[in-house]
């Protein structure tokens, strides 16, 4: 997931009657999964999460963080847990999991005009650049594609600087997915209109977006969580969610190819 830093903390309560189990969640800005609105936290997957504390009778507290504390937190404190996280290898045992929750495809993208770049697999990418914030879990991914830090991918701990160097021409690509594509190149001053999909990101730690629990919370908290999102998909609550926050149609560059159909759509995984 995305480690980008947030300059405050918002606390908000989502109280189910009569339960006396606690819960504390923290998140980061990262729309349209959690983000501020009106001073309010919301986002798709924190309407998930407000709706599986309410089915699961829990008293759950919302907590926005920097990326790397909340993370902290989570992993040393009980009753604790932390969302729209990726569920990496080197994760699994530290947490209990629920999910998946709502993610998007992870895609790759150029600016329009550079027509020079042609991707077919990830051995292609061999001759290209690319820019992920320090810590993301796209550095390790990159890694896994034997392509070296350095060389094909360079990392950054300041904040969008990877979209501002894409944006300037200084990487040939930009790691981004189907749902967040907007809002991240809104950040410097771009649109999805200015860039093209050439590739669609396969690797097992970008199954999707996780509520990751700190290990002493209780089986019964964590089978219950799981329940009550398994139920929303079957009653298929889940779409109308989506619906909230993602425009239905984001491609206006004319691609009709596979992977403008994956990478420019809002197109979910969940």
């Amino acid at each position: 997931m995305y480690k980008h830093l947030t300059l405050f903390s918002l606390f908000t309560v989502s109280t189910a009657v009569a339960s006396t189990e606690q819960l504390t969640l923290y998140t980061e800005v990262f729309p349209p999964y959690n983000f501020m609105q009106h001073n309010q936290l919301t986002g798709i997957n924190t309407k998930i999460m407000e709706s599986l504390c309410e089915k699961a009778k829990l008293n759950c507290t919302f907590n926005v963080l920097p990326w790397k504390r909340g993370m902290s937190l989570t992993m040393s404190q009980p009753h604790t847990g932390i969302y729209s996280t990726s569920r990496t290898a080197k994760r699994e045992k530290q947490f209990y999991w629920v999910g998946p929750l709502v993610s998007g495809h992870s895609c790759l993208y150029r600016l329009n005009e550079r027509n020079d770049i042609k991707v077919s697999s990830t051995k292609s990418l061999q001759n290209y650049t690319i820019g992920v914030s320090r810590g993301d879990v796209y550095q390790t991914v990159l890694a896994d594609f034997n392509l070296t830090e350095g060389q094909q991918f360079l990392t950054y701990s300041k904040k969008f600087e990877e979209l501002k160097m894409f944006k300037q021409g200084k990487h040939d690509l930009l790691i981004g997915s189907s749902l967040t594509l907007t809002s991240q190149l809104m950040n410097v001053g771009m649109s999805p209109q200015q860039v093209t999909p050439v590739f669609e990101l396969k690797h097992p730690a970008l199954v999707g977006n996780y509520l990751a629990l700190n290990k002493n919370t209780s089986p019964e908290v964590v089978t219950a969580l799981q329940k009550a999102l398994d139920s929303m998909k079957q009653e298929n609550q889940i779409a109308a969610i989506i619906d909230q926050f993602v425009a239905g149609n984001i491609n206006s560059t004319g691609e009709t190819s596979p992977v403008a159909e994956q990478c420019l759509n809002g197109s979910a995984i969940y």
